[in-house]
């Protein structure tokens, strides 16, 4: 078994959010098969697994999660979504990028290892957790419930093969502008919902973020719109929208912003609580910091400068802990969540080779 055809299988398995389970079975399967010396799935249902280190101390933590979205229409996929085809060196498929490719080769950078009979220096501890895609149910649950201490982390969400300091928080959330229905004819605009939701877009498209370190400016997004109209004659009593709001002020802050954005129409908007699957914050490591500083010994190899993802990830989670995390895993992450998604061989070849020798040679801790 290689990486690419251990891809290939878990690609065949269709795992949305909260349909894990024989996804889970086979990642535990193959951790048994390789010689993991634990491979289980928790509580919860995340795969966790662990291959014994050299020396005692802080383990290192391998994280990707088993969740992926919906394939959408096949007919708009150049290769059936769940058949996993491996054509001109890539493996084409609903989560080959996002997130079985990475987890593929994480598992096989530690397969390496246990194949030449070596071991990593510390403990390897790799998880693979439920709902990354609806918020990190998963990823939640692990960090509070630790197998053992953790010196450091490597989210393997895609990054072709750089390294990634960190990425935003992200908040979803639902605007509701009310108006009066009346037919279209009468032209009362100012009881029409949908002036006011334009208004409103209009200073979401306006709105500029302070730039922060590492991670950048946040954004805001619309991204659906609803009304409560069933007719082209007919205008609505409401219309909601449907906000993405990628973020790095406080929460406070935050809901300053809905609240100047807000003022003045007829609407009423809510952020969740922090923590919550609809709002969690993201996280930054400097570049300076001794983790970015040795994993980015390896992923130079791939690219010179380091970056940060725009989406989210489960290191959200690790770092809130206070555990050290960094990202770095193969795939482009522009295919994730998209039609084209699929992944070169040969990135995830060099990905665990590279995660191989880091593995080896270096300590979880500073």
């Amino acid at each position: 078994m290689t990486a690419a055809n251990f891809l290939r299988d878990l690609i065949r398995i269709e795992a949305l959010s909260g349909q894990e389970q024989a996804l889970c079975d086979r990642v535990i399967a193959e951790w048994q098969h390789l010689g993991f010396d634990q491979a289980y799935r928790d509580d919860i249902g995340n795969a966790v697994g662990m291959v014994k280190g050299q020396e005692p101390g802080p383990a290192w933590l391998l994280l990707t999660h088993l969740d992926h979205v919906h394939a959408g229409d096949p007919a708009q996929w150049q290769h059936p979504p769940y058949e996993a085809v491996l054509e001109n060196g890539s493996v084409h498929g609903r989560g080959a990028v996002d997130i079985k490719g990475p987890l593929a080769a994480q598992t096989y950078a530690l397969a390496q290892l246990l194949g030449r009979g070596e071991r990593p220096l510390n403990d390897v501890w790799i998880t693979a957790p439920v709902q990354e895609e609806t918020g990190g149910l998963g990823a939640a649950h692990f960090v509070t419930h630790p197998p053992a201490q953790m010196g450091a982390v490597i989210v393997g969400e895609p990054s072709n093969n750089q390294l990634m300091l960190g990425h935003r928080g992200v908040a979803r959330l639902k605007v509701r502008f009310t108006g009066r229905a009346h037919h279209a004819s009468l032209a009362l605009n100012d009881e029409n919902p949908i002036f006011a939701l334009a208004e409103f877009l209009k200073r979401v498209q306006a709105k500029q973020f302070a730039d922060y370190p590492v991670t950048g400016p946040s954004s805001l997004s619309a991204t659906q719109i609803f009304t409560d109209s069933g007719s082209d004659n007919l205008t609505p009593n409401t219309v909601d929208v449907m906000l993405s709001w990628r973020y790095n002020e406080s929460d406070a802050e935050n809901r300053a912003t809905l609240a100047e954005l807000l003022a003045g129409l007829p609407a009423e908007g809510h952020l969740e609580e922090v923590w919550t699957p609809a709002n969690t914050p993201g996280f930054a490591t400097s570049p300076e910091h001794p983790l970015a500083q040795k994993v980015g010994r390896y992923a130079k190899r791939f690219h010179a400068e380091p970056g940060v993802w725009k989406f989210a990830t489960d290191g959200r989670y690790t770092a809130r802990e206070g555990w050290p995390t960094v990202g770095w895993g193969p795939g482009d992450q522009w295919l994730a969540h998209t039609t084209q998604e699929a992944i070169l061989v040969e990135d995830l070849d060099a990905y665990s080779e590279a995660l191989s020798a880091l593995l080896l040679n270096e300590r979880a801790s500073s």
